[in-house]
């Protein structure tokens, strides 16, 4: 689904909200909340394709999950330190406060998404179509997002507000929902959704990307197996749905919704040129574009691609990078593969230096950065005395102190300065490599926690759907006899590390505090490769993000801000 990123401007234009600023969403979708008619506009099939790629085109601009959103996701956890200003939210450091713009603009962009899902799933029931089954897709499309947007809003913020009408004045929001009414209302639209969309197939060429109902059917499940391990721990309510949530998983692994499997190299799922394949449920489409790299949200000038700041690891390019954390590397390190090498996966998710004497390489497996160089090529100098200089420390010192970053999220097979398509690091904002959030992987392993959590066991037993994990043929780590739930989160690790999953596994099973607190005590650079002073996770503050400040302090329906937080 590249192309919709070349319908964006027309989308919008003609569809969505404008934000025109980073102020509050609600002053602003009060005072605009439309750009014209919209019961002259949306009364065709064209047009309302064009108001579902505008809400896509929100979530997926530079200031939502395009840069901000997305390093939220991945930076929160114990994995990695990132030293820009996209990391702050996950640094915990002094810089953090409710007025930090990559807390604000998301919040403020997945609000507009949600309200102009709003806006279609009101419109679209009232059009006339020749083809009944892509006006279900369409409304379908429009429930996944709403409860996409509301999902992401809370699983960060919690104490939300939620979007049910498209907003015409500022009386239409409502107060701050319990967890448990968000819960309901993501779930109900996802159910909706799972229901109304196509399954896996439906959409082809330039459509290809776009949400389906094994896209819904996962999400669902997800958001069962969260509501699960979040409630009984920081809310009020003991049900878990752990049942409800393996139901969903067996769905697709059963093929309910189309056929998905492993692909066989594991890094596949982290190339422009193998995108949208076999592995991949719900996939974040992004468009590599040198010429739209304005950063104007919501308006016709703004591309819809992925700042890789933040995303890169220490270079001679620039500091603006990230860095793995040591407990990361040693536990790839540990793991090998049935013929005693080194986890191949280490090579898809880190920079590392492989020729390390803990590295045992698979023949043909082998670290390349910028440019086709391997590590020793990028990363390796002689000072003035004749010394070598070798690993991040040719950077800086500050870099010297980690042996490894993150590679996902950049593909490192594509030339460094070529216009078109398929930029990454040559142009900073231009890099269009997809984000693929949940893949099979993903499910096997969910469904694995959820039926030994006490859900029904399906298509596999657990050990098999682990199993099928590891054993993925450019994988081949020895299969595990039994499955508990220290196998299900080191799985987790290997397989889905830099991913933007680990901070809310952590959360649902109880252990964030916990886990930093070991952290900070065993390793004195845990979370060091930072912009400001690093204050330390604190218990019953960090679980959530602030409330942006404007939001609380202009906007009536919004009575309180997150424990911890002014």
């Amino acid at each position: 689904m590249k192309k919709y990123s070349k319908l964006f401007g027309a989308a919008l234009v003609m569809s969505c909200l404008a934000l025109t600023s980073c102020d509050s969403v609600f002053d602003d979708l009060a005072k605009n909340p439309n750009q014209q008619d919209v019961t002259s506009f949306y009364t065709t099939q064209e047009n309302v394709n064009k108001g579902i790629l505008g809400i896509y085109s929100y979530i997926t601009t530079p200031r939502a999950m395009g840069a901000s959103g997305i390093r939220l996701l991945v930076n929160r956890g114990d994995e990695e330190s990132d030293n820009t200003d996209y990391g702050v939210p996950g640094q915990y450091c002094a810089t953090l406060n409710a007025s930090w713009y990559t807390i604000v603009q998301p919040f403020s962009l997945f609000y507009t998404a949600a309200s102009q899902a709003c806006q279609m799933i009101e419109s679209i029931p009232q059009v006339e179509f020749t083809n009944t089954e892509l006006k279900n897709a369409y409304l379908g499309e429009a429930y996944f997002w709403r409860a996409f947007a509301h999902w992401y809003l809370f699983i960060n913020f919690r104490n939300i507000p939620l979007v049910k009408e498209f907003p015409k004045t500022a009386k239409d929001y409502k107060p701050q929902a319990t967890p448990e009414e968000a819960w309901e209302f993501i779930i109900s639209d996802l159910k909706k959704a799972k229901e109304l969309l196509p399954k896996k197939g439906y959409w082809k060429g330039d459509n290809l990307g776009r949400v389906t109902s094994a896209s819904a059917t996962a999400m669902l499940g997800m958001s069962y197996l969260y509501r699960s391990g979040i409630e009984p721990k920081y809310g009020t309510s003991t049900t878990t749905y752990y049942k409800e949530a393996a139901e969903c998983f067996d769905e697709i692994i059963r093929g309910d919704h189309g056929t998905f499997s492993l692909v066989d190299n594991y890094e596949d799922n982290f190339r422009v040129a193998t995108e949208n394949n076999d592995e991949s449920i719900f996939e974040f489409q992004f468009k590599g574009d040198v010429v739209n790299t304005q950063f104007n949200p919501g308006l016709t000038n703004s591309g819809c691609w992925r700042d890789p700041r933040g995303t890169q690891p220490p270079s001679l390019i620039s500091e603006n990078a990230n860095v793995a954390h040591q407990w990361l590397y040693d536990t790839f390190v540990a793991s090998k593969d049935v013929n005693g090498y080194t986890d191949p996966r280490m090579f898809g998710t880190l920079v590392f230096d492989d020729h390390a004497p803990e590295i045992n390489a698979k023949p043909g497996n082998e670290v390349r950065v910028f440019d086709g160089k391997t590590f020793d090529e990028y990363y390796t100098k002689t000072d003035k005395d004749g010394n070598t200089i070798h690993g991040f420390g040719i950077v800086s010192a500050r870099a010297g102190n980690y042996k490894s970053a993150c590679r996902k999220g950049l593909d490192w097979t594509l030339p460094g300065k070529n216009p078109g398509d398929n930029m990454w690091i040559g142009y900073l904002r231009a890099n269009g490599l997809n984000y693929p959030f949940i893949r099979y992987a993903d499910v096997l392993l969910m469904y694995a926690e959820s039926v030994i959590c006490g859900g029904n066991q399906g298509k596999l037993t657990p050990v098999e759907a682990v199993n099928q994990v590891r054993q993925r043929k450019s994988v081949n780590c020895p299969p595990v006899a039994s499955v508990d739930m220290n196998v299900i989160e080191n799985e987790r690790i290997l397989e889905l590390a830099g991913e933007g999953h680990r901070f809310y596994d952590l959360l649902r099973w109880g252990k964030l505090a916990k886990r930093f607190r070991e952290l900070e005590q065993s390793d004195p650079y845990f979370k060091q490769y930072t912009n400001s002073t690093y204050l330390g996770f604190q218990e019953n503050k960090n679980e959530w993000l602030p409330i942006p400040v404007d939001e609380v302090e202009g906007n009536p329906y919004i009575t309180k801000n997150n424990p911890g937080w002014n």
